[in-house]
């Protein structure tokens, strides 16, 4: 949700960081997350719809999972994708994945995006 909150175009740094080809993919639970905050008012509201319509527009995959909250779907998807790389701010579900050496991307004072770790 940082590019409604922040203005931040994210999609554009993780390319710039990145400078390989990769593919966009989200657990459901995250995104019904997302929908679900989109309904209300508000900025966090404007937020939520401004992610979804940033999802839809990148063509972001979105993925089943046995695990039914967000973060914990993160972590299924983490273990089962090959050479993952995480997009989260969540500092509990940076914390576990630096723990595990997995790469994460993630916004650094409110105006770009950062990596934590090496990607393969």
């Amino acid at each position: 949700m940082a590019p409604g909150e922040l203005g931040i175009d994210i999609f554009e740094e993780i390319d710039g960081i990145l400078k390989r080809e990769y593919e966009l993919v989200a657990p459901e639970p995250v995104k019904i997350e997302v929908q679900n905050l989109s309904k209300g008012r508000g900025e966090e509201a404007k937020a939520a719809r401004i992610a979804l319509e940033l999802m839809e527009r990148n063509e972001v995959e979105i993925v089943d999972t046995k695990r039914r909250d967000g973060d914990s779907s993160v972590i299924e998807l983490a273990r089962r994708s090959e050479n993952p790389v995480i997009a989260t701010n969540d500092k509990n579900l940076r914390k576990q994945f630096r723990q595990r050496s997995v790469p994460t991307l993630y916004i650094r004072t409110g105006d770009h995006v950062k990596l934590e770790g090496d990607v393969r």
